[in-house]
């Protein structure tokens, strides 16, 4: 779990981001959310699969 701009941090790493350019990007995401990260096993190549998904929320007020 990450709040504010943290994620932004977070996401700016993982995918080696130069730390200079850091502050022009703005990764953000509501609270309780999932964001997923993936690394290729093959080429090491990193993917930001999914920024933010709240779709497991909905399913906590189906009953």
């Amino acid at each position: 779990m990450t709040h504010g701009g943290s994620l932004t941090f977070v996401v700016a790493s993982w995918i080696k981001m130069p730390i200079k350019s850091a502050g022009y990007a703005g990764f953000r995401a509501p609270s309780g959310s999932i964001t997923t990260l993936h690394e290729d096993d093959f080429f090491h190549n990193r993917q930001v699969v999914s920024l933010g998904d709240t779709l497991h929320l909905d399913s906590a007020h189906a009953d």
